[in-house]
C-alpha cells in the first residue's frame, strides 16, 4: 500500500487548495503535547519521514533532541515553510511522536519508580509483533535496557531475559523442580531461575527448587494472578495477586533455609505506581517485569498552523509557542549535529 494512502484526505485537499492559491505563503506549523515530565521519543522516525517523502530544502525544520524532557504545550517540533511542501504529513507526525513518547514516557517513570531495580520489559505479548522494534527502541529511550526477545535486545543476550513459562512445567505433570532439572540440562550456561507460582504456593515451591538445587538456583519469579490468593495467607488476609506481604514472607523463608544468594523477580501487572508502591514500602525485589503498561498510548499529539506570514494568527484558544530550546535541523548536519 502507498504510504499516503495511510493519510487523512483533508491534507490532501489542503495542500491542493495551498498550492493553487496560497503559493506564495509562509506557514508555521508546532507540535505539542499536554502532560509535564514526559519523555520525546519519535522526533527522530518524524524527521527520517519528512527526509524520505518531502524536499526539506523548501522548509525550515526546528526540532528537539530525541529523550528530551519535555512539558505541557511545549512546542517539539516546527515546520515553517509552504503549506503544500509539509502539510500532509501532520496527522502521521502526531501519530508517531504519541505512540513513541507514551512508551518512552511509560518505561522512563518505572525506571524512576524502580530506585536502581533491574527491570525488565516484557512488552513483546502486548502488541502485534510487527510493532516489536519500534517498541523496544522507545522503551529503550526511556530507559529500559532489558528485554524478553533478541529482537528487542538488539541480540544482546546479556540485556535478554526469560527463564520459563508456566507450559513448561505443566509439560513435567505440575513438578516445578523436574521442569527446573530439564531447564538446567539444556541450558547448563544459563542462570536457573524457577517459576514458582504454578501452584498458588510461592513459598513451598521455592523451598522445593531451594533444596534441590542450592547455589545453583539464581532466583525465583513470582507470577500470581490478581484473581489468586497464594496459600500463604490464612483465611482474613486475603491478598490477591502479588503483594508486598507475600514478597517479604518468601525473602524471609529463602533467608532462614540458606537460600540469601536467590533474587526475586515480580511480574502481573506492573507499572510505575505499583513499583513506587513497593519501593516506598522498602519490599526487598530484585527485578521488576513489567509488561503490557509499557505500551499504553496516553501522550498525543497535536499540531496547530500558528503564524501565516511572519504574523501570529491561530484558531482560538490557541497561538504561536515560541520555544528558544527548538533546534534547526540541517541535513548535512544531521540531528543534533550529528551526521
Amino acid at each position: 500500500m502507498n504510504l499516503k494512502d495511510r493519510i487523512s484526505i483533508y491534507f490532501f485537499k489542503t495542500k491542493k487548495i495551498a498550492e493553487k492559491y496560497r503559493h506564495d505563503d509562509i506557514v508555521t506549523l508546532q507540535f505539542f503535547q499536554r502532560h509535564n515530565d514526559v519523555k520525546l521519543c519519535g522526533i527522530n522516525e518524524a524527521i527520517e519521514l519528512l527526509t524520505k517523502n518531502t524536499d526539506t530544502t523548501k522548509y525550515i525544520i526546528r526540532y528537539l533532541p530525541e529523550g528530551s524532557i519535555i512539558n505541557n504545550r511545549e512546542v517539539v517540533l516546527e515546520l515553517e515553510g509552504p503549506y503544500y511542501e509539509f502539510g500532509i504529513w501532520e496527522g502521521m507526525i502526531d501519530g508517531i511522536l504519541a505512540r513513541q513518547t507514551s512508551i518512552a514516557t511509560n518505561a522512563y517513570r518505572v525506571i524512576k519508580a524502580a530506585n536502581g531495580k533491574v527491570v525488565i520489559s516484557m512488552a513483546d505479548r502486548a502488541d502485534h509483533y510487527i510493532n516489536q522494534l519500534n517498541d523496544a527502541y522507545a522503551i529503550k529511550v526511556g530507559g529500559i535496557e532489558n528485554h524478553s526477545t533478541l529482537a528487542s535486545s538488539n541480540h544482546d543476550k546479556s540485556h535478554t531475559f526469560g527463564s520459563m513459562p508456566h507450559a513448561l512445567i505443566q509439560m513435567f505433570g505440575g513438578d516445578v523442580v523436574e521442569a527446573c532439572r530439564a531447564y538446567h540440562k539444556a541450558f547448563p550456561k544459563d542462570d536457573l531461575y524457577a517459576l514458582v507460582d504454578f501452584h498458588n504456593d510461592v513459598i513451598g515451591d521455592s523451598l522445593a527448587c531451594l533444596k534441590e538445587f542450592g547455589k545453583t538456583l539464581k532466583g525465583v519469579r513470582i507470577d500470581t494472578s490478581k484473581a489468586l490468593i497464594d496459600k500463604m495467607f490464612t483465611e482474613g488476609e486475603a491478598e490477591f495477586g502479588v503483594t508486598p506481604t507475600q514478597v517479604r514472607r518468601l525473602r524471609e523463608a529463602l533467608d532462614e533455609n540458606g537460600g540469601e544468594h536467590v533474587k526475586i523477580t515480580v511480574s502481573s501487572g506492573f507499572n510505575a505506581d505499583r513499583i513506587a508502591e513497593f519501593e516506598a514500602e522498602g519490599i526487598p525485589v530484585d527485578y521488576y517485569g513489567v509488561g503490557a503498561s509499557l505500551l499504553k498510548i496516553w501522550v498525543n499529539f497535536s499540531a496547530d498552523a500558528t503564524r501565516l506570514n511572519g504574523q501570529n494568527i491561530a484558531k482560538a484558544g490557541r497561538g504561536y509557542l515560541k520555544n528558544p530550546k527548538l533546534l534547526v535541523w540541517n541535513k548535512e548536519e544531521g540531528l543534533n549535529g550529528q551526521k
